[in-house]
């Protein structure tokens, strides 16, 4: 029993980390950006995301952070609980689909906070210009790649 209450604290931790981390691109992606783009102009939406983005950022990292700790915890203890040779190969094979996502995932994160962030308040603070519709058009890529992996991982955290 004190194994199983392990497991679900585990599950329970890895899946708001990933709430936290998928929800929080969800909002930025389908309601802050479209709104801030409607009614703000470039230079001021800079500065608003880039405030918002550093306040993010502390979650994502913490997010990711437990995501992986858990994620490591709980593949140990799938694997040492049952037979390792008949550990089933498509739980394996989604476990690496998944690591290999999140750790693409981990990169865009980092870009995006520790590159792209600093270059959009640099940019907007000489004010509206094609290099900041440029900068902010790769975030948006960016953002758009990493929520798409999300909802990979999404699934494919709901069939393991």
């Amino acid at each position: 029993m004190e194994n199983d209450a392990v497991t679900i604290l585990l599950r329970w931790i890895h899946l708001m980390a990933t709430v936290a981390w998928i929800g929080g691109m969800f909002t930025n992606f389908f309601i802050y950006m479209p709104a801030m783009r409607k009614v703000l102009d470039p230079s001021t939406t800079g500065k608003l995301m880039g405030t918002v983005m550093k306040r993010f950022r502390i979650m994502v990292y913490i997010s990711m952070g437990l995501f992986l700790i858990t994620g490591m915890i709980s593949g140990f203890i799938h694997v040492t609980s049952v037979d390792a040779a008949s550990v089933e190969k498509s739980w394996n094979t989604l476990l690496t689909v998944k690591i290999s996502i999140f750790v693409v995932m981990a990169v865009l994160a980092i870009y995006a906070f520790e590159y792209l962030a600093p270059k959009v308040a640099e940019t907007t603070a000489k004010g509206a210009s094609p290099e900041l519709a440029r900068i902010q058009k790769t975030q948006m890529a960016m953002a758009s790649i990493g929520f798409i992996l999300g909802i990979i991982i999404v699934a494919i955290s709901s069939a393991l």
